[in-house]
C-alpha cells in the first residue's frame, strides 16, 4: 500500500526536480496560451465550461505525472494550468474590448474557477490513475515474462 503522501506529493525529490517540476507548469500555462492564441487550439462552442484542447494537454500531463511516479498535486497543477492558460488568453485577447480591470475580473472569477477546480481534481486525478496504473501493469508484466524467462 503506498502512503497517501507519497501520493500527493510523489517520492522525495532533489531541488532540481521541484524546479523542473515548476518550469514544466509555466510552460504548460504559457504553451497552452500561446496555442490559443495563435489559432493552434480553436474553440468551437458559444459556451466554453471545460476547453477541449486544454483539457486534452492537461490529461495528458496528468498521465505522465502518474506514469513517472509524481504527485497527484503536480498532476493536478499541469492541468489547472491549462486551463488559465486558456482562461488568460480568453480574458486578454478575446475580451481586449474590456477595461483591464474587467479582464482581471473575468480571469480571476471565483465561479469559473471554482468550475476549473472540480473539474481539475476530477480528471487530474483519473488522468494520474490512467498512468500510475498503466506502469504499474507494465512492470508486473515485466516481471512476469522475465520470471517466466529464468525458469526456462
Amino acid at each position: 500500500m503506498v502512503p497517501l503522501r507519497r501520493v500527493l506529493v510523489g517520492r522525495p525529490r532533489s531541488r532540481f526536480q521541484r524546479l523542473l517540476n515548476v518550469l514544466v507548469i509555466l510552460t504548460i500555462l504559457t504553451g497552452t496560451f500561446g496555442a490559443y492564441a495563435l489559432g493552434i487550439f480553436q474553440v468551437t462552442g458559444g459556451v466554453i465550461v471545460l476547453p477541449a484542447a486544454a483539457t486534452l494537454v492537461g490529461f495528458l500531463v496528468a498521465v505522465g505525472v502518474g506514469a513517472r511516479r509524481g504527485g497527484l498535486v503536480i498532476a493536478w497543477l499541469g492541468l489547472f494550468a491549462a486551463y488559465i492558460g486558456f482562461r488568460a488568453d480568453w480574458a486578454f485577447l478575446e475580451l481586449s474590448s474590456h477595461s483591464l480591470d474587467g479582464q482581471f475580473a473575468f480571469l480571476f472569477d471565483p465561479v469559473g474557477l471554482a468550475v476549473l477546480g472540480i473539474a481539475t481534481l476530477i480528471i487530474g486525478t483519473v488522468g494520474f490513475a490512467v498512468g500510475y496504473l498503466g506502469r504499474s501493469s507494465i512492470e508486473r508484466l515485466r516481471e512476469k515474462v522475465v520470471s517466466q524467462q529464468s525458469h526456462d
